[in-house]
């Protein structure tokens, strides 16, 4: 496989933040390792503005997630398109035999994925298991094109027409170049989330401390309830909320004006570590080893042993979220204040 030279590309992407965000050292191989050839990502809708700066990508199409019967068509329309396109090779960066047969059914000689439901894959690759980080096993796909020496860590690139609108948005609403602490306390499901009133208790301890510090609580649309009661609760002119207030690549330009981001694992803290922003990352159910940010600013993480099998799916636990309530409010606020000694001090 390595003797060959693809020209037109196409990449199968995930369909989480913080998965299409591990996926990033692996574009930056494909890239490297295929200079000229033409890449173009495949995302669902509410992901696609992640590539938009994406210097290792050259286009991104849209596809949804929809498994009903209504997405036949959207599905069809697809195989067409890329048929046209006459693509040359495609990756799986997941088991999927949907996305197979239509990149089958157009025309796609080189279909390079992981051993699964790969019936109708030329190049299969095993996914490396255990405390393997997932940006490391996907890029193990990068295996089948010669990329031995490969760099996991990962990036965010944002336009400058996005940072100018951060700055504005920020600068309206909490002056700056006021310096912003960002608390991110939402999550996709709850036993990941650290208790709101332990971040509306650092937020009071950073707002006492520091005088020229002004809190930022985000959030997704389904955070505004959650982020507003915090603010309501902090009670202070120098905390506000901006759940649901911007896109994704706003958010990040925000995030590289942040001195500190504070976060359960989830996909705003992997953002805002691949911006290069100063994070901690507080881990309980979930494994750091497996699923912990690999951006380029500092990545501190906080997680308590428990004697449970980590990574945890249970919806229902008996020791009551212990991972996550174990964590405490001082020691976070310890880590926070050793991280940004130098700005703030």
């Amino acid at each position: 496989m390595k003797e060959k030279t693809f020209k037109k590309i196409l990449v199968f992407e995930l369909n989480w933040m913080g998965d299409i965000l591990f996926s990033f050292p692996f574009l930056r191989a494909l890239r490297e390792n295929f200079p000229e050839a033409y890449i173009q990502c495949v995302v669902v809708p509410r992901y696609a503005e992640m590539l938009a700066a994406n210097p290792w990508v050259n286009d991104v199409h849209y596809l949804s997630d929809n498994n009903k019967i209504t997405s036949i068509k959207e599905k069809i329309e697809f195989v067409r398109m890329i048929r046209k396109e006459e693509y040359d090779a495609c990756f799986m960066l997941k088991p999927s035999s949907t996305k197979t047969i239509m990149a089958v059914m157009a025309g796609i000689k080189n279909r390079i994925g992981f051993i699964g439901k790969n019936d109708m894959l030329t190049d299969a690759v095993k996914m490396p298991t255990g405390e393997v980080h997932r940006a490391d096993q996907i890029l193990s796909l990068a295996s089948i094109f010669g990329a031995e020496k490969t760099d996991g860590t990962y990036e965010f690139h944002t336009r400058r027409e996005d940072q100018e609108k951060a700055d504005d948005f920020l600068k309206e609403r909490c002056g700056l170049p006021q310096k912003i602490i960002v608390i991110n306390p939402g999550g996709n499901w709850d036993a990941k989330r650290w208790p709101s009133e332990k971040y509306i208790k650092l937020s009071k301890k950073f707002l006492a401390d520091f005088a020229d510090i002004c809190i930022v609580v985000t959030g997704a649309e389904k955070d505004i309830d959650l982020s507003k009661n915090i603010v309501s609760k902090i009670g202070s002119e120098r905390c506000i909320s901006i759940a649901g207030s911007t896109g994704l690549n706003m958010l990040a330009a925000i995030f590289r004006r942040a001195m500190l981001v504070v976060s359960a694992d989830s996909g705003p803290l992997h953002l805002a570590s691949a911006t290069g922003t100063t994070t901690i990352g507080l881990f309980g159910p979930t494994s750091s080893k497996i699923t912990g940010p690999r951006g380029q600013g500092k990545n501190v993480i906080i997680s308590k042993e428990v004697d449970c099998e980590i990574p945890c799916y249970v919806e229902m636990c008996i020791k009551d979220f212990a991972c996550m309530n174990l964590i405490t409010v001082d020691e976070v606020y310890e880590q926070a204040r050793k991280v940004l000694a130098e700005d703030v001090g």
